[in-house]
């Protein structure tokens, strides 16, 4: 058993490598200096879907979609000569090359703040620079896996450019699919998703909680739910069926947020 276990992980290992030949395999704007790069395998991985914001005492994404996968990780410098609207064209032409589909994108001030983005979410300062110089693309391929891009010029007039391929855990796949996260206090914007869902169609809104001090993650996620009800109104609260997770699906589903799935239908 041990051993079948071994050729498991092994074959596992295998695979993420051939997919990163895939997705990754993206070559770098002309006279594009590498700075750093990684890879990291069976990491919990936050794909941006929105502009980033203030939320609650810090900063995040208006939505994310949080993933298990292997990532790999590159940063370029682009020297300060360079037109960043030829540097925006060439890696979009070169994302979308292959049948890559948009699921997000912002340009400039749309994207919120530079600042945010390059200390609080991606958490590396090269990448801060003028809010009106900024690009976030996400996209993603026929396997489902992912590739984040974030481009900016820097005040000292060079190009940082940061690019993430995330190839997803085979073990992802099921019936479930998450359609939107958000944060659990983010009324107006949990309104908006349910108002717009197609008629008839039914959700499951998992309640992701943690411990607040002297609360357990129970207690706050039944009270996280209690409010949602009455935050969302009636109406809206018979299309969604809220679900107290606690801080048992951190990895995938976060703290303090909630997570939409669909609900199929039932067949008579």
């Amino acid at each position: 058993m041990i051993r079948l276990k071994q050729v498991i992980v092994a074959c596992s290992a295998l695979i993420a490598t051939y997919a990163f030949a895939d997705i990754s395999h993206i070559e770098a704007y002309r006279g594009a200096q590498l700075v750093k790069s990684d890879t990291q395998e069976n990491q919990s991985v936050e794909i941006p879907l929105g502009k980033i914001q203030r939320s609650g005492r810090g900063w995040e994404p208006e939505s994310v979609l949080r993933v298990k996968g292997s990532v790999f990780r590159s940063l370029y410098k682009i020297g300060r000569n360079e037109p960043l609207e030829s540097v925006f064209a060439y890696y979009k032409d070169v994302l979308l090359a292959h049948g890559q589909k948009v699921i997000f994108q912002c340009e400039s001030r749309s994207c919120g703040s530079s600042n945010a983005w390059a200390n609080n979410f991606f958490k590396n300062y090269l990448l801060y620079g003028a809010d009106d110089s900024q690009l976030l693309m996400v996209v993603q391929d026929n396997h489902d896996d992912y590739q984040v891009i974030y481009i900016n010029r820097r005040g000292a007039g060079d190009i940082m450019v940061r690019l993430d391929s995330i190839a997803l855990l085979a073990s992802q796949d099921s019936e479930f699919e998450v359609v939107a996260q958000m944060a659990v206090d983010d009324f107006p914007r949990i309104r908006r998703f349910l108002r717009d869902l197609p008629d008839g169609q039914q959700v499951v809104g998992f309640v992701s909680s943690q411990k607040v001090g002297s609360v357990s993650s129970i207690e706050q996620g039944d009270r996280y739910i209690k409010a949602l009800m009455s935050g969302i109104g009636e109406q809206l609260s018979e299309q969604v069926r809220f679900i107290n997770v606690a801080d048992m699906g951190r990895d995938v589903l976060g703290h303090h947020r909630v997570s939409f799935v669909y609900v199929a239908p039932q067949l008579d």
